[in-house]
């Protein structure tokens, strides 16, 4: 299964902060239902979070292989969009292909660029492709 930056796959640091009790206890439960710890469970919204903010117009998001990027409010993730934009050659091509604005492909880019090997693995494992055969 893949999963977007899990802190097997890097170097970690420590990062602390008190919530109100209520939001805590939310946190708790969240965790259950995700059957991971809470530290898990906070480290992934610590990253999640972090990444939105560095990339607006990317978000996170449950897929059958795992947490993958994708454009907020889309139905589609980045390797999607990095797929047809190796197809096509041209951010204009591809906004037209989606029927949208280039800026959200340029996002959508800019993410891809970033974090490579994850685009690749989430589309490796969305369609069943082997690594080896990139």
């Amino acid at each position: 299964m893949h999963s977007v930056h899990t802190l097997e796959d890097m170097s970690s640091a420590y990062v602390s902060g008190r919530v109100p009790a209520r939001y805590e206890r939310l946190v708790t439960k969240q965790a259950r239902a995700a059957r991971t710890s809470k530290s898990d469970l906070v480290a992934r919204y610590v990253i999640e979070k972090s990444l939105e903010t560095e990339f607006p117009g990317i978000s996170f998001r449950d897929s059958l292989s795992g947490r993958e990027a994708y454009l907020t409010g889309r139905r589609v993730a980045v390797w999607e969009v990095l797929a047809v934009h190796q197809e096509t050659q041209s951010v204009e091509k591809t906004a037209s292909h989606f029927r949208w604005p280039r800026i959200l492909i340029k996002r959508a880019l800019a993410y891809a660029k970033a974090f490579p090997e994850e685009i690749h693995a989430a589309r490796d494992e969305e369609t069943g492709t082997a690594s080896a055969a990139r």
